[in-house]
């Protein structure tokens, strides 16, 4: 009934979107609420692949918290404006979106939404801030224009360069991309210098998750990893939240003291830039996870079994050896990633190491290609 009286009001007020559904897109606004840090990531490729096709096409993000850190360097975003979160404040979402948006003077020709954001009020949010078409996935197709049902045979990351296919586009790049700034560059370094004063080659570990789901692995055997990558010559480095500061503490102790940790002292640009900076990542899977992925660092993944990988993990490619048990799709009580052992992440860790062995020419390359000059974040 609400959806009938929107649009029904919407065609008699606007009289705008049904006819520019097939109009050339210059402007375009993404709204993108839900935030875990797995699914802002996994938005980041429908930018690039829509400035590659079309690097005049102007690309506005509205979102808040992490969305506003995963993309505010980001060279494929033009414009991010950051609003009230419509999850829990409609009204002050809507009002503040269509309050920025006429003060810099954009009108976008469409409105879509990824994956991750299939919410009424997200949906709302689109029909109430652009007389723009609507396209993309909601859980209230008849408020779109162009609505997508997400498709289970494909990554989440595939799902969402759907999104270029209704303007038109095929995908450029299926890979994520999280900038950091000249800034966030120097703030990093002087993160790491202190921890790692020999200028050791640098193995970053994520022994966390975010507490959302049962991924976390047994301390003894993180105990023989770390030891492992001592033995053969890393610095260790523990990144995560304030949350997280207790449980690396105590893995650390078992580990008679090795690694510092520097959880809870990044935003996410900063650990974008500390990623870059490593030379080996060891992580379950978790937000960190993604950015590295993002960053292009070598990675050893400790993925759950319970979990089809394909939605989420970086499958095929060169630089990652994930590690999981047979499917199942059950969790047992007190599961930590019981079907994968020691023994297997140091000897995924020894063929990353032999096949991508620590350099400064690989850690400047990845710098190279995740910094960025460019902030897209409007400022009231």
């Amino acid at each position: 009934m609400l959806a009938r009286l929107l649009l029904a009001v919407e065609a008699i007020v606007r009289r705008t979107a049904t006819r520019r559904t097939g109009a050339p897109v210059k402007q375009v606004l993404f709204l993108e609420y839900r935030l875990p840090l797995g699914c802002c990531v996994h938005l980041t490729p429908v930018f690039e692949t829509l400035k590659r096709n079309n690097p005049d096409v102007h690309i506005i993000v509205a979102t808040r918290g992490l969305g506003i850190q995963v993309n505010r360097y980001s060279p494929f975003i033009d414009t991010l404006l950051e609003t009230p979160d419509p999850l829990t404040d409609l009204k002050s979402a809507t009002l503040s979106l269509r309050r920025q948006l006429r003060r810099i003077g954009l009108q976008p020709d469409c409105v879509l939404t990824g994956a991750s954001d299939q919410r009424t009020r997200i949906a709302l949010l689109a029909v109430l801030s652009s007389s723009g078409w609507r396209g993309g996935f909601t859980i209230k197709s008849s408020f779109y224009q162009r609505p997508l049902q997400y498709n289970p045979a494909l990554s989440l990351i595939g799902n969402n360069l759907r999104l270029a296919e209704l303007l038109g586009y095929s995908a450029m790049t299926r890979n994520p991309h999280v900038a950091f700034s000249s800034e966030d560059l120097e703030i990093a370094k002087t993160l790491i210098e202190p921890v790692n004063p020999q200028g050791k080659p640098l193995a970053i570990m994520v022994t966390q998750n975010s507490g959302g789901q049962s991924t976390g692995w047994h301390s003894d055997r993180w105990v023989k990893v770390l030891q492992a990558a001592d033995a053969r010559g890393y610095a260790i480095v523990y990144v995560g939240t304030c949350g997280d500061k207790a449980a690396i503490k105590e893995i650390a102790r078992e580990a008679d003291g090795l690694g510092t940790s520097i959880a809870g002292s990044t935003t996410i640009p900063q650990l974008a830039a500390i990623l870059a900076l490593s030379d080996l990542v060891i992580t379950l899977d978790t937000g960190t996870m993604h950015v590295g992925r993002a960053v292009g660092v070598p990675m050893v993944v400790l993925g759950p079994s319970w979990q089809k990988p394909l939605e989420w993990l970086p499958l095929g490619i060169e630089n990652v050896r994930i590690l999981r048990g047979p499917d199942r799709d059950d969790v047992p009580p007190n599961y930590h990633l019981d079907e994968i052992a020691a023994t297997s992440v140091i000897n995924a860790m020894d063929e990353l190491l032999a096949a991508y062995p620590a350099s400064s020419e690989n850690r400047d390359r990845r710098q190279l290609q995740s910094l960025s000059d460019h902030d897209s974040l409007v400022t009231v």
